[in-house]
């Protein structure tokens, strides 16, 4: 019985980390729609390297810094709000939802394109 229960709160954990990884890849796209292509790309490739190094706090605190001077929209706080909760669970995850960001900011490109 004491596995079942285990695999259970794994689900719930992996089906939470899953919303939050898609609450963070869709809302980037809208924090960094003003900025310029090349600082975007500079930031996602500072990101890429921080990840290889699997330097989690040197990550958060990079992408807190950027996130920090927007602040105020009602993006970079859901962003920040699922980010505070990814960040109390096990380091396993810290790789899946580090692409999820780095994802989003990269589709800020793309949809500038489109519109």
């Amino acid at each position: 019985m004491s596995n079942q229960k285990t695999l259970i709160e794994e689900k719930v954990i992996n089906e939470d980390v899953l919303n939050k990884m898609e609450i963070i890849r869709k809302n980037m796209p809208a924090i960094f729609a003003g900025d310029s292509e090349s600082y975007r790309q500079k930031l996602v490739y500072n990101l890429l390297n921080i990840i290889r190094s699997g330097n989690m706090q040197q990550f958060l605190w990079t992408l807190l810094r950027h996130l920090n001077a927007k602040k105020e929209s009602s993006e970079t706080k859901e962003v920040v709000r699922a980010i505070n909760e990814l960040y109390g669970y096990s380091s396993k995850f810290f790789e899946k939802w580090a692409y999820s960001v780095i994802m989003g900011i990269m589709e800020t490109e793309s949809q500038k394109e489109e519109g």
